[in-house]
């Protein structure tokens, strides 16, 4: 259990860390199930794993942007149930994008350690 933790913490901090780039979720969730290294149930689940972990760091720095901007303006005024609503999906847009394509990586991770030589893993290069 602790190695599987392990494994999906490497995924999120390399999500993380390529914030900037798109479709980083993927590719954090590819090297939580390469470093794995098992059956793709495994890898989807240490995917969904590294974009759950990816999540919080990930909210703490979109949720004040998101606030910024709504204060700039979006034509939608902060105090109204329009905005509630508008955060609400902006929230389920990003858990769905950040956790789906993570477990997505997660399958392509297996995928890369059963039959490629790739070996993604970030411990090594550090």
């Amino acid at each position: 259990m602790r190695e599987t933790l392990v494994d999906a913490g490497w995924g999120a901090l390399v999500t993380v860390a390529l914030s900037f780039v798109p479709f980083s979720s993927v590719i954090g969730g590819a090297v939580a199930a390469n470093r794995h290294g098992s059956d793709y149930a495994s890898g989807l689940w240490l995917g969904l794993l590294a974009g759950v972990g990816a999540m919080v760091p990930l909210l703490v720095l979109f949720v004040p942007a998101l606030s910024i901007a709504g204060a700039i303006g979006f034509g939608i005024h902060p105090s109204s149930p329009a905005y509630e609503l508008f955060l609400a999906l902006v929230f389920a847009f990003f858990l769905a994008y950040t956790v789906g394509l993570s477990a997505l990586g997660g399958l392509g991770g297996v995928w890369a350690a059963r039959h490629t030589e790739w070996q993604l893993d970030p411990g090594r290069w550090l």
